[in-house]
């Protein structure tokens, strides 16, 4: 059985679902390849498919990227004979997709034992279009399965598949800052985040909120450090912080006893004690990436669903700033309000009351699925067939009267800059609304990329990094 998938690209990200399923796949004996579309070009594609001949392809996809897979698939269905399976977040929350061309399968949610299930039956000639988890088209008809339940036990599943990653992109592999995951699930309802709709289709079907032992987690990150380089870790979890004390005490000493290195999290401001922070301080903590999201309370927690107050994120920024912890903060501008653009004044004042290592603003899209696209439906500010980019960062999908939408816009993309530089807020009205918008986003990509790279991740190398910079800035402009 060969199994070969495909994403767009990644820019320098893991894609760990990827590489949980080709190890869940290998176990099974399958042979498994990978392919980035945009870094190895149709030609190549079409000459590795022909020499491999996958019985199924798998698409990874996240909204933006559908449609260039969906063209993608429909080339290479005209040319060869395979089952065409999409998975990954724009499949699990718009499994709809099933009635596109050429697609022949969708996987909706976790997928390490239903996919191998799935190319089991498709090679043994058995009933694949009844597997659990995915929709089918076969003889005509759809077939919508149940979901199996969530797993429990994560440590059972076996270490994501680097290698098939790496091999796919060497550049990744020799990105010293590497990505982890200790815990799946989120028990929170922000609107705008997929986590309310994942919730929601696995109702009752196990425990939301998973988490690994602290010795599977230090295991994997020195099994990755005896192969690849590694002089940084990330663990990206939606909230690190949904463990209990225990877990914590026995992470810091384990880590900073075996590991050593320094790593970043991902938090959740009302989960940030001195307590817990100064054990994750003594074990290395380096860095956090925390959620602002919108700097007035009442939208906030009325259209956002947010659950925080502005004194709970500034309790959590003094926090950080004692204990001398690197923070970034994750805001969201142009939301569907009648003045967006004095709303996102609102969120540029909090942050600079915050002052983060680094604050990236990205700009509103309401994701098929989640509460805020029904708003902006239902209030006129997004009409139902708008088309997706790739990236947040680049223009808005809302519809908005005046000239609040050039505004929101520009505001977004000197965020960082007017929350570093905060001698620039009076003249923030003049900046925003200049016609000058790619200048903007070209100075946002270069700001982005340098306190990413060297402020906030330790570096060994500059002239590795440097290039390594270069490279990331001008595959986010192409991306745009």
């Amino acid at each position: 059985m060969r199994v070969l998938f495909i994403t767009k690209d990644w820019l320098f990200h893991e894609r760990l679902g990827i590489m949980y399923l080709s190890s869940a796949l290998k176990n099974k004996q399958f042979s498994v390849r990978l392919v980035i579309a945009d870094k190895l070009g149709v030609s190549k594609i079409l000459k590795l498919i022909k020499e491999f001949q996958p019985q199924v392809i798998g698409y990874t996809a996240m909204t933006g990227e559908y449609p260039g897979l969906f063209r993608l698939n429909q080339r290479l269905k005209s040319l060869f004979n395979f089952i065409a399976v999409f998975g990954g977040p724009h499949a699990t929350f718009f499994p709809g997709i099933i009635n596109d061309y050429g697609v022949d399968a969708v996987c909706v949610g976790e997928a390490e034992v239903v996919f191998p299930e799935f190319c089991r039956r498709v090679n043994c000639g058995e009933d694949f279009w009844l597997t659990p988890n995915f929709r089918v088209k076969y003889k005509d008809q759809v077939f919508v399965n149940d979901l199996s339940p969530l797993i429990e036990d994560l440590d059972s599943l076996a270490l994501p598949d680097r290698d098939l990653m790496y091999q796919a992109d060497r550049e990744l592999a020799q990105e010293s800052r590497k990505m982890f995951i200790s815990s799946r699930g989120c028990p929170h309802h922000c609107a705008y985040c997929f986590n309310e709709k994942y919730n929601e289709i696995y109702q009752g079907k196990g425990k939301l909120v998973r988490y690994r032992s602290v010795g599977s987690l230090i295991q994997e990150i020195l099994d990755l450090g005896h192969t690849y380089p590694l002089g940084y870790v990330w663990i990206d979890d939606d909230d690190f912080l949904v463990k209990p004390k225990g877990w914590f005490q026995d992470f810091a000493r384990e880590y900073k006893a075996k590991v050593g290195l320094p790593f970043s999290i991902n938090l959740r401001a009302n989960n940030l004690s001195s307590e817990i922070l100064g054990l994750l301080k003594t074990a290395g903590l380096d860095s956090v990436w925390m959620g602002v999201e919108c700097g007035n309370e009442v939208i906030a927690n009325s259209m956002l669903k947010r659950d925080l107050t502005n004194h709970q994120i500034l309790a959590a920024a003094e926090i950080l700033h004692r204990f001398k912890i690197k923070f970034m903060t994750e805001n969201i501008l142009g939301l569907p309000v009648d003045d967006p653009y004095a709303l996102d004044l609102q969120t540029l004042d909090l942050n600079i009351r915050l002052k983060p290592t680094l604050a990236v603003a990205s700009l509103l899209y309401p994701f098929p699925g989640t509460q805020i696209r029904e708003y902006a439906i239902g209030h006129g500010y997004l009409k139902e067939d708008t088309d997706y980019l790739q990236t947040s960062k680049c223009s808005s999908m809302l519809n908005f009267s005046g000239g609040s939408k050039r505004k929101v816009e520009n505001l977004q993309k000197l965020f960082p800059l007017l929350v570093r530089f905060r001698f620039l807020r009076p003249w923030v009205g003049l900046l925003a609304n200049l016609p000058i918008r790619p200048v903007y986003l070209f100075l946002f990509y270069c700001w982005y990329g340098y306190i990413q790279k060297f402020k906030i991740y330790t570096f060994r190398s500059f002239t590795k990094e440097f290039n390594a910079y270069l490279r990331f800035c001008w595959s986010l402009l192409n991306k745009t």
